[in-house]
């Protein structure tokens, strides 16, 4: 069996920058198993499976971690939507994929894809903040004195805000430690951030930790940031409507730009992260008889 895929680099419109992600066309026949294996051998943050929708959607995907499958993920969905655009004799403005969490509508303008992510959720957590520094090498006077919560827009995520971006590049993770940390919270990990203001460009800057999912470090988190995004709209920007762009991977030599925005709307916080995306690689998974 072989199957035609992609390596496309979300976040980036540059190669070898922002967050790589696999993309795996005409995955109806791979077996859930065979997926995670797939996800294993790729080993970057994520690797996502198209396939045919059940709905209305023009896909569906399948988007795995080295170690498990997620219901959502931000860079893999600007890959997947990439990928499928390449597919088509034009460029659609708009696509909706079905995934985990439901559908995801994406709007496509100028090379920048825009994500609708779920309706955010917040959850206070009973670890305190030096704790936390503690578990990130950091003294505790360079961490912000603003709510540390899980925040979740189809993912949750421990958020952790510094004073400033010169302390993020000082963080050594003990990644056992934030394993365990997360887990007992039902977080997928860390998202560290430093916060510049709001006439910053990019304004903020960002770090994400997943060792629980077989991520060290995820270089640009699509998710990580519309959970950021959600906390800066609920606890920072008292305005209905907003935006700001910010920059995560700096650390890792993988500098990838999220756009990040709200609305408040009738039916609560709505958020969208947005990004560019450019193939690195065309390729044929060779499966033989694996599945």
């Amino acid at each position: 069996m072989k199957k035609r895929m992609l390596q496309i680099d979300a976040f980036s419109d540059r190669p070898l920058l922002g967050n790589p992600a696999a993309v795996v066309f005409d995955a109806d026949d791979l077996s859930t198993e065979i997926m995670q294996r797939i996800a294993r051998e790729m080993n970057l943050s994520e690797t996502v499976f198209l396939l045919r929708p059940t709905g209305d959607a023009d896909y569906r995907a399948r988007i795995f971690t080295p170690v498990r499958e997620l219901p959502f993920a931000g860079h893999p969905t600007i890959a997947a939507a990439h990928a499928f655009c390449g597919e088509q004799s034009r460029t659609p403005q708009s696509l909706t994929q079905e995934c985990g969490i439901g559908l995801v509508p994406i709007r496509v303008e100028d090379d920048l894809y825009t994500m609708t992510q779920a309706t955010p959720q917040f959850r206070d957590v009973p670890v305190a903040k030096a704790e936390l520094a503690e578990a990130n090498c950091l003294p505790l006077d360079v961490l912000a004195d603003s709510p540390h919560q899980i925040v979740s827009t189809g993912v949750p995520w421990l958020l952790l805000e510094l004073h400033d971006v010169q302390a993020l590049a000082g963080l050594r993770p003990d990644l056992g430690r934030i394993e365990r940390i997360c887990h007992g919270l039902g977080a997928a990990g860390l998202t560290v951030f430093a916060d510049s203001g709001s006439g910053a460009t990019p304004r903020l800057r960002v770090r994400t930790f997943a060792p629980g999912e077989g991520v060290a470090e995820d270089p640009v988190c699509g998710s990580g940031n519309g959970a950021i995004a959600a906390w800066i709209a609920t606890h920072r920007d008292a305005v209905p409507r907003g935006g700001y762009l910010s920059e995560q991977g700096v650390e890792m030599g993988r500098r990838g730009l999220v756009h990040a925005g709200w609305e408040t709307t009738a039916e609560g916080l709505r958020i969208t992260i947005g990004g560019a995306a450019c193939i690195v690689l065309r390729g044929e998974l060779d499966l033989g008889d694996a599945s």
